[in-house]
């Protein structure tokens, strides 16, 4: 049975079903139960060795049979972008101006800004029921979602940048040296809260949670109004972290999705777009 009540969303006075607010309150939970679990999983990943390649030049993704693919070309920077991970290409810590680069590359570089523009054609064509008409319809709100996925995507990557550059963190992806497909996938999601230091140990990656909380919050100073709250910012905050494992995961085994479309004369998927004004280094 609705009531008059107060809500946090709606304001004073407006009807409120009571079975609504208690759903609502139990996502809240769920969300904070599950970033709780993230970040208490987080240290329980550091007391298992992290197995990665050291490579002594370039740690590419190729397949391990060079004359069984000859010439292929990689399919992303080893900088990175929204849908892979950074790679290490070189041996020793990246130098400040070498991070700086690598974050200009995959936070203003055109495959980002090529993602964010499919990311708010998708948002609009199926936006949230409480999103208000200005965010809804019209080149204006399109607008709006284009600088709200940019502003969490810069965000998310400066706050790797500077906490990385601060604390001589590499939280750049090596990939596992086990061949079981289990063991990989485990060692891809582990890099999630464990990376490197720049000395080669293991360590929390603070860059990354840094970065998930910066990506998660900065929505709270310009969404709407429903959408600028705590529970939501949890929610950004899990979306980041599940995105950082999925980006490890996809760089893990691009060898064996390359070697697999090479075997079937398929073309690999590609973001259709040229490298930025920096050079992918020589493979």
């Amino acid at each position: 049975m609705a009531c008059v009540q107060t809500h946090p969303w709606l304001g004073c006075g407006r009807t409120v079903n009571p079975a609504a607010t208690r759903y609502h309150a139990v996502c809240c939970a769920m969300r904070r139960n599950l970033l709780i679990l993230l970040f208490v999983l987080g240290p329980l990943f550091a007391s298992f060795p992290i197995n990665a390649q050291n490579p002594s030049a370039v740690s590419t993704p190729t397949t391990p049979k060079p004359q069984a693919t000859p010439d292929l070309p990689p399919p992303v920077p080893a900088a990175g972008d929204p849908l892979y991970a950074p790679v290490v290409n070189s041996r020793g810590p990246q130098s400040l101006h070498e991070r700086f680069i690598d974050y200009a590359i995959i936070t203003v570089g055109p495959r980002t800004l090529f993602v964010t523009s499919v990311y708010a054609a998708i948002r609009m064509a199926d936006p949230p029921a409480a999103y208000p008409r200005d965010w809804r319809r019209g080149a204006s709100a399109f607008g709006r979602n284009y600088g709200n996925a940019l502003a969490a995507r810069t965000s998310l990557e400066t706050g790797r940048f500077l906490t990385a550059a601060l604390l001589h963190e590499d939280f750049r992806y090596r990939l596992s040296t086990s061949k079981n497909p289990l063991v990989r996938s485990f060692h891809a999601l582990a890099f999630t809260f464990i990376d490197k230091s720049d000395s080669e140990h293991n360590r929390i990656a603070f860059a990354n949670l840094v970065g998930a909380g910066a990506s998660g919050f900065v929505g709270n100073l310009y969404l709407p109004a429903g959408f600028n709250d705590l529970s939501h910012a949890e929610t950004r905050i899990a979306i980041a972290l599940g995105g950082f494992a999925a980006q490890n995961l996809l760089r893990e085994f691009i060898p064996d999705l390359l070697k697999a479309t090479h075997k079937w004369h398929t073309p690999f998927p590609r973001i259709p777009l040229p490298e930025w004004w920096v050079k992918v280094p020589a493979h």
